[in-house]
């Protein structure tokens, strides 16, 4: 890749991007990645291997940042240089009369049971009660539980244990009854 890829960027962003990479070295998080409309970045230290599916045209293959060294990845869409690929869409969950569907209520991290080697919360087939636990909810080591808001039959999960959630993500289905 010939071009510098900084070159899409005004000075301004630039500025911005550098104070990103200025607080994540002071925080205790191992990397930052922020999505947009055609845009990914993604800031890393520590020689983050989570970091696998940066893709740039005519290199092929994705981008890992060599162990111990602190990394700074950037991709955008602008110029015909660059060629990004959209963050993997969540399969959507078609709406039945009659079921209602748990969604989670913000970002974190999905648990279905109290603790590893434990019966999941909740099983297809499963009858609940309004306000009994589906799962539980990691932010930043925060631990909140899940609640069905309504009485009824679970007939489907749509998320593994420890699946990373966003905001409105349908997590369960249940038949009210």
């Amino acid at each position: 890749m010939g071009n510098n890829i900084l070159n899409i960027f005004d000075g301004n962003e630039i500025e911005g991007i550098t104070t990103l990479i200025d607080k994540l070295e002071k925080s205790s998080f191992d990397y930052m990645k922020l999505e947009s409309e055609g845009m990914s970045i993604v800031i890393g230290k520590n020689g983050v291997g989570e970091i696998s599916d940066i893709s740039v045209s005519g290199a092929g293959a994705g981008v890992t940042p060599p162990a111990a060294a602190p990394v700074a990845a950037l991709a955008a869409e602008p110029s015909d240089a660059v060629e990004v690929e959209p963050p993997a869409e969540k399969a959507a969950v078609p709406e039945q009369e009659g079921v209602f569907i748990i969604k989670s209520p913000s970002y974190g991290l999905f648990y279905a049971q109290s603790e590893p080697g434990a019966p999941p919360y909740v099983s297809v087939g499963a009858s609940i009660n309004a306000d009994d636990t589906i799962g539980l909810m990691e932010i930043m080591k925060t631990f909140t539980a899940i609640t069905s808001p309504v009485a009824g039959e679970v007939t489907a999960i749509h998320v593994k244990n420890e699946e990373t959630l966003e905001p409105g993500q349908p997590l369960v289905s249940v038949r009210v009854s």
